[in-house]
């Protein structure tokens, strides 16, 4: 098959993939990430399925166990690894694989979801994020839309002209050497392949990420909400690995740095469990398994519960810091 295009245009500024934002909790005059709470631990069971560890019986729900105690984000879903606690481990290169997922639309709901690679991003006081890969949307008469894109934060995100399409499998990578920062995205299915060098200010390596997300509509003051997330059922990442500047190499589980499991949860917005909850609400969630025996591999899993109490009734809740 002839490759194709592998051009970029701009796209709307509007809508950008940022640094997780992560649900914090108020107590005892400290703000610390939320732990995983019961509709957390429970988002890998789809919307039919029996509750459990193993979830799997929904029609959307995941086969693999669901990680352990993630930390809760309010876009981001998957792994990330930095240094071990006081130590700054800096990454140049991170890789990983996975298959673009088919989006189920509704009609007259917009929702938008992104997959990807990259490095920085992950402290909340964090100005950069270097990443690249694809998303699967729904406009709002229910049609799917597939893209490619990279972003280096702050600058907004940029599409990519490959094609995508449910099924194919994506291989990303990103580096950082100097002052430049080289991105690569490639479709195994179908050869074509999209390569960029780009000179930045500042880039962040202080951690890597193989990531969900439901990606931000931010405004021109800076704030960001993050959009709602597209149902894509089950997304498997593989050959996920990492180098760092000073030449270890490994994968996710690896004694030189350590690795989160972050599960995202609509609960953790603002306003949808922060305060009394009037009547079940129907949310999303988005939930990594355990990771295979190597480190190397996940799946995410979106499913939709209904939740008929605040998500964290003894402190209150609400988004972490915005970009």
């Amino acid at each position: 098959m002839a490759e194709r295009p592998t051009g970029e245009v701009r796209s709307p500024p509007s809508r950008a993939r940022r640094r997780p934002l992560l649900a914090l909790v108020l107590a005892a005059g400290a703000c610390a990430l939320v732990a995983s709470t019961a509709s957390a631990a429970g988002a890998a069971t789809g919307p039919t399925g029996a509750t459990g560890a193993t979830g799997a019986t929904g029609s959307t729900g995941s086969t693999g166990t669901a990680a352990a105690n993630p930390s809760v984000s309010s876009n981001w879903a998957g792994y990330a690894i930095s240094g071990p606690t006081r130590v700054v481990r800096h990454f140049n290169h991170v890789v990983g694989s996975w298959v673009a997922p088919a989006a189920t639309c509704t009609a007259s709901s917009a929702t938008y979801s992104a997959f990807w690679v990259g490095l920085g991003g992950l402290s909340q006081s964090a100005t950069a994020l270097e990443q690249t890969g694809t998303e699967a949307d729904c406009d709002a008469n229910g049609v799917p839309h597939y893209s490619a894109w990279y972003e280096l934060v702050p600058r907004g995100p940029v599409t990519v002209r490959l094609t995508i399409t449910p099924g194919d499998q994506i291989s990303a990578g990103v580096s950082v050497k100097g002052a430049y920062v080289t991105l690569k995205l490639t479709d195994d299915t179908t050869g074509a392949t999209f390569s960029k060098r780009v000179h930045v200010a500042h880039a962040d390596t202080s951690s890597a990420e193989w990531i969900a997300e439901a990606p931000s509509s931010c405004g021109a003051g800076g704030s960001c909400t993050a959009l709602p997330l597209t149902d894509f059922g089950t997304v498997a990442f593989s050959g996920a690995a990492v180098r760092t500047v000073h030449g270890l190499a490994g994968s996710i589980t690896n004694r030189h740095w350590s690795a989160l499991a972050v599960a995202l949860d609509e609960a953790s917005r603002s306003g949808a469990a922060g305060g009394r909850v009037f009547g079940p609400r129907s949310l999303v969630t988005a939930v990594p398994t355990v990771l295979a025996h190597d480190g190397s591999a996940f799946a995410v899993s979106w499913a939709q519960n209904t939740l008929t109490q605040p998500a964290s009734p003894g402190g209150r809740v609400f988004p972490g810091l915005r970009d």
